[in-house]
């Protein structure tokens, strides 16, 4: 059975995995070069820092397990210094309770990870295991269109050269984009069968808090001694995230360098999002001058990234309308139906190859 699976990020990447164990044929088709979605790594001449998911957490029996299989938990690395929720009244007691050991309920994973090559370890990793030629790159999806006489989708697709162009055909399509591209794509392929009406709108009414991401080099730091990252409790903070690579990952660092990674707070985010260049470093100094006293030091040099979709604000209103279009050989996966952790886009593309697996009752090879 074919199974194209449209979108690379870890959702879409689980379920190829998990589908093409079972037997099922899969292609996946991603509209960019990078795979692992927000699990995203760049580097910068001898270092290399994430500017996604800055790390993650194992919280259930499925994932651990998924983890040893695929091969990563050796390249898996717990945060080396603590991190701290702001605001606080006395750092050292904020820095104190930072540092209690975690409790978790999955043996041999009580704490928040990264991955010693960068996040997107664990995109490639999969992507090993199922073949690199099941994903196309720079591939973008037009539309599809579904033969109710031969119950199969027609899938378009435009990509970089015409070898990526063209009509591809599958028995079964899974949507693994954000939910509001997965709302432009079926507005797209209209005319298709009435449900499709009710899940665009449904995705439509998705929402999702923006990140604006600055990573810079910079000489080593003396602020928040003992710190790994500082991290807001509240949106509205205009920082959400702030973090020195160095202290939290060192052996991605060389000596007498540091990198500090800053993630706006979601409604600064919002005001951020396609701002020029250097009016994003103006707030960052004024944020980091106002609410950390730190000021902002002559950059080696500065990365900045903004994610529309970074995560999910309101998550699907009514699963059922996903539910609904499986007699049409479709179905959904994204952190969307489930929450915005790089666990749940992994139980979110496991559930639907599960879903699929159930729907057919294809045996196992073997």
């Amino acid at each position: 059975m074919d199974v194209t699976i449209i979108g690379a990020g870890l959702a879409g990447l689980t379920a190829a995995y998990t589908l093409t164990r079972h037997g099922f044929n899969c292609e996946v088709l991603e509209k960019s070069r990078a795979l692992g979605g927000r699990m995203a790594t760049r580097r910068h001449e001898d270092t290399s820092f994430d500017h996604g998911a800055q790390y993650f957490t194992v919280k259930t029996t499925a994932f651990a397990d998924f983890l040893h299989e695929v091969g990563v938990t050796e390249a898996m690395a717990p945060l080396a210094a603590p991190v701290v929720s702001y605001p606080f009244h006395d750092l050292a007691a904020a820095l104190a309770d930072a540092s209690q050991p975690e409790v978790s309920a999955i043996p041999g994973f009580p704490h928040r990870y990264v991955f010693r090559s960068g996040m997107t370890t664990l995109a490639k990793a999969i992507v090993a295991r199922i073949g690199e030629s099941r994903v196309v790159r720079e591939c973008f999806v037009e539309a599809i269109a579904w033969d109710a006489t031969l119950r199969r989708w027609s899938i378009h697709t435009r990509g970089d050269n015409t070898t990526l162009g063209g009509i591809r055909s599958a028995d079964w399509v899974i949507l693994a984009l954000p939910a509001p591209q997965a709302a432009q794509l079926l507005a797209r392929s209209q005319p298709l069968p009435a449900p499709f009406t009710t899940l665009q709108t449904a995705l439509e009414a998705v929402t999702y808090h923006p990140c604006v991401t600055v990573v810079w080099g910079a000489p080593p730091s003396t602020a928040y001694p003992g710190v790994g990252a500082l991290r807001a409790t509240s949106r509205e903070a205009p920082i959400g995230w702030l973090a020195w690579l160095d202290r939290l990952a060192p052996y991605r660092v060389p000596d007498g360098n540091s990198i500090v990674i800053a993630q706006f707070g979601p409604d600064a985010s919002h005001s951020l999002l396609d701002q020029p260049e250097g009016m994003v470093i103006q707030v960052l100094a004024s944020a980091l001058s106002e609410y950390f006293q730190i000021d902002l030091p002559t950059l080696r040099w500065v990365n900045i990234k903004q994610w529309r979709y970074a995560n999910p604000a309101v998550c699907l209103p009514n699963p059922d309308v996903a539910t609904a279009v499986a007699d049409f050989n479709l179905d959904l996966c994204g952190d969307y139906l489930i929450g915005g952790r790089v666990e749940a886009a992994f139980l979110s593309g496991l559930a639907a190859a599960e879903r699929l697996i159930h729907s057919v009752r294809q045996p196992s090879p073997g």
